[in-house]
C-alpha cells in the first residue's frame, strides 16, 4: 500500500468471510469496485475525536468576547460563559 498519493483510504469489510481491509483508490474506482465485488460492504470511518489538552477550552477571538459581554449586559444573562 502506496501512503502519501493524496487518494483517499475506504475501508471495506467482505461479509463471505468477514475481514476487513482497507483500500486507496478514487472515488470512481470505488464505485467500480463496489459494483464488482456485491460480497464487499464498505465500511463508514469517522475521523479521530481531537480535544485540546484543556478539554473543551477553545480560543475565542476578542470580536466573540465582546458579543457575549453584550448579550450578557443586555439580557443579565448568568449562564453565559466568560471567555
Amino acid at each position: 500500500m502506496e501512503l502519501g498519493n493524496n487518494m483517499p483510504i475506504y475501508n471495506f469489510r467482505d461479509s463471505d468471510t468477514g475481514d476487513e481491509f482497507e483500500k486507496i483508490m478514487t472515488m470512481a474506482e470505488l464505485d467500480e469496485y463496489l459494483e464488482t465485488n456485491p460480497n464487499v460492504d464498505q465500511l463508514i470511518n469517522y475521523g479521530a475525536n481531537v480535544v485540546h489538552e484543556r478539554g473543551t477550552n477553545l480560543k475565542v477571538d476578542d470580536g466573540f468576547r465582546e458579543v457575549t459581554s453584550k448579550i450578557k449586559d443586555t439580557y443579565k444573562i448568568n449562564a453565559i460563559k466568560d471567555y
